[in-house]
């Protein structure tokens, strides 16, 4: 480590810089020492040892001081390390503009400004004014042997913002050894991450925060990476969030964990936060972001009813990203709202027309994949791994192509090397590989919600492609041909806005049988509750409309003595009652009648819940579908109101497979005298709970082999006639 040098203004700017450029990349605990020693006027070097600790007010006034008068390389200089400072709290554009402004100054200091100084302030301009072109050209490939360690950093720097990541994979391999910088770590672990060695690049964001380098870009860095492996350490954000209270994009990761966190009040006040800080100009991330975390917030503290209200820049932000919008989409179906209809149809057009393949002769045995990021122990993959222990692969060749994640050991077992893992391919690389298998159909079990597949269904990777099971909405994709379901989703006549060919299954759309491979299947019938009659309602608090609370208000004050359970937050966010709460009071619904269950870690633990219900509420406009299957698995009957649309209509769907018409309500004075009557005979019905499990083994709710058997059919059909 270097030694405090002299004084700097005595120095020939030329001489200075590159001692100066080193102390910036000093290690925080050798700042601290040299700051001590720093003399008041050698104000440079003071500011570049203050931004290295983190004080970054008291930099920013140091080097506003420089700028002063005095030399024209001192002057450029410190607007240079202002630059850098304000890039780090994304506040650069006033600093820019500075440096624009200060171009006469960079000109008149000519040579006397180190040359790799001077390139990076021009490199600054280039980038402020998308001079991209002249950037690429104005710099070599960074080479080891031809350049100081850190001039060959800032190259490396150069060749990073230009994506250059082939030249960049080579120069990681010439790092220099005697590199040990946190800024030099900090650029490498970004590198590692864009080029996706990411284990490699979170062993480097390591070493630098337990070497006490906890800047705002490695936190932010290392908190991506855990996203993106899905590890949502709450405690990394804590530390992240009081080392830098208001920088936004760890604002913005704070909130994004908040939120799959089930902090959905947190998450919604951060969201706000996030809108201010974009209001003020103090937030240079795309705006998209910002909203999609504010719908987000609004979806998962039951406000989804909000979203079609947003304000048209938002929709414009969101639209201009497909991976939000496909949430936006996603969200509006999920309340039946006309506007879905105009979003699905503008994010389809974002995707590529039908290329290939071009529909053959069918494969013997028929080849069949399904898609889809979710078979883990996650519904669908739920529901998955009961048809294929029910003997769905023996009906044909079946793939299983899991997008991301790993799927369920069971899974894995019964899929074996049928099973393709892309999760580490890119979209390209992924569209191949499909593609390569030569499928006859592909059956897309994702639709909009998280982590779809659009990239993989919109091209074409199948002559038969099938929207099924995942999503409850028309894809609004053209390539894909056919949305699967049964006569009670898909009620004749259709009302519902589609842009596929419905296909209706001669029996249940889906099917239920856990094994004792799922917890389901391990866990017994519990016994009801005591004392009076306990409506209840498993379901997230996105689904609990304000219509739905104000009819459950109605049922409470129709049967005097009854409770309701509500699981519906998490037990370390107490703000998301207290929204919950609000909305409750303001549809008239009794709050000392409600009994608020936490939410468990164990799946067993959860299903042995039910027994704290008698009679299940289904929701709506967006009902249940796997909620009332486990209710009815668990002994509990379930009353849903039939609605219009699929998102409306699985309860429905799930309670005809399971011979439970009486269940059914086609209206709101229908639900409620429908709960009203089985509170009568509460005692009956927690006399049946096993009865209840050994109807749905018996009916085509738990006929999972015939469910098997017809999903080849139906495939097989739909490929003869695309054939024909």
């Amino acid at each position: 480590m270097l030694a405090p040098g002299p004084d700097l203004h005595a120095m020939p700017a030329a001489t200075y810089a590159l001692p100066l450029e080193q102390e910036r990349c000093c290690w925080p605990q050798e700042a601290q020492r040299q700051l001590q020693d720093c003399p008041p006027h050698a104000i440079l070097r003071r500011a570049v040892l203050l931004q290295r600790l983190g004080e970054l007010s008291a930099a920013e006034a140091t080097l506003l001081a420089a700028l002063q008068g005095g030399d024209p390389a001192d002057r450029c200089l410190a607007l240079d390390l202002l630059v850098g400072q304000q890039q780090r709290r994304q506040q650069r554009l006033w600093a820019l503009q500075l440096l624009e402004q200060a171009e006469a100054a960079l000109a008149q200091a000519g040579e006397t400004l180190a040359a790799a100084r001077r390139q990076a302030l021009q490199a600054s301009l280039m980038l402020r004014r998308r001079q991209l072109q002249d950037l690429a050209s104005a710099s070599e490939p960074p080479d080891a042997s031809k350049h100081s360690p850190l001039q060959w950093l800032q190259a490396l720097q150069e060749q990073f913002l230009r994506q250059e990541l082939d030249g960049l994979s080579l120069s990681l391999c010439q790092w220099p050894s005697n590199l040990d910088s946190p800024e030099a770590l900090e650029l490498k672990a970004v590198a590692l991450r864009a080029l996706g060695q990411r284990d490699a690049a979170m062993q480097t964001l390591d070493y630098l925060l337990q070497r006490g380098h906890g800047s705002a870009l490695a936190w932010q860095q290392t908190l991506q990476l855990n996203n993106a492996a899905g590890l949502h350490n709450g405690l990394a954000i804590t530390v992240a969030s009081r080392q830098h209270p208001r920088h936004p994009e760890i604002a913005h990761i704070r909130n994004a964990v908040q939120l799959i966190g089930r902090q959905t009040a947190e998450g919604r006040r951060s969201a706000f936060q996030e809108r201010l800080q974009y209001s003020l100009g103090s937030l240079n991330a795309h705006p998209g972001e910002s909203d999609g975390n504010l719908l987000n917030a609004y979806d998962q503290t039951g406000c989804s009813h909000l979203m079609p209200w947003l304000h048209p820049n938002a929709w414009q932000a969101l639209e201009q990203r497909p991976l939000l919008c496909s949430n936006l989409v996603m969200q509006l179906a999920s309340q039946s709202h006309p506007r879905a209809v105009e979003a699905t149809e503008r994010l389809a057009k974002r995707y590529a027309v039908p290329t290939a393949p071009t529909p053959g002769p069918a494969s013997t045995p028929l080849r069949v994949a399904l898609v889809g990021p979710d078979f883990a122990y996650h519904p669908v993959g739920r529901f998955v791994q009961m048809l294929l222990e029910a003997g769905l692969g023996q009906g044909g060749t079946l793939f299983l192509a899991s997008t991301q994640g790993t799927p369920m050991p069971r899974t894995q077992e019964l899929a074996g090397n049928q099973l393709i893992d892309l999760s580490q391919r890119s979209e390209a690389d992924q569209l191949q590989r499909m593609r390569d298998l030569q499928l006859d159909v592909a059956v897309d079990l994702t639709g909009w919600t998280a982590n779809h597949s659009a990239h993989l269904f919109a091209p074409r990777i199948a002559p038969v492609q099938i929207n099924y099971l995942g999503y409850y909405a028309s894809s609004g994709l053209p390539a894909m041909d056919a949305w699967l379901g049964d006569q009670a989703l898909f009620p004749t006549p259709m009302q519902e806005w589609h842009s596929e060919r419905i296909v209706r299954l001669p029996r249940a759309f889906l099917a239920w049988k856990p094994s004792e491979h799922l917890p389901e299947g391990r866990v017994d019938v519990p016994p009801g509750p005591d004392g009076p009659v306990t409506f209840g309602c498993f379901n997230h608090a996105r689904k609990l409309s304000a219509a739905t609370l104000t009819l459950w208000a109605q049922l409470l004050n129709a049967v005097p003595s009854a409770q309701l359970a509500l699981k519906a937050f998490a037990s370390d966010d107490p703000g998301v009652a207290e929204l919950i709460q609000r909305r409750m009071r303001r549809c008239g619904l009794p709050l000392e009648r409600v009994i608020w269950l936490p939410t468990t870690a164990r799946p067993d633990d959860h299903l042995r819940q039910y027994g704290l219900m008698d009679i299940a509420l289904d929701p709506f406009p967006n009902g249940g579908c796997t909620t009332t299957c486990e209710a009815l698995w668990m002994g509990v009957p379930v009353i849903t109101l039939c609605g219009s649309h699929y998102v409306g209509r699985m309860s429905t769907a799930v309670l005809a497979a399971a011979d439970l018409p009486q269940y059914i309500a086609n209206s709101e004075d229908a639900y409620l005298r429908i709960a009203v009557d089985a509170a009568a005979q509460v005692n009956a019905l927690r006399q049946g709970r096993r009865a209840l499990r050994r109807r749905v083994q018996t009916s085509a709710l738990g006929d999972a082999e015939g469910l098997a058997t017809a999903l080849w059919s139906c495939w097989g059909a739909l490929r003869q006639s695309l054939a024909a």
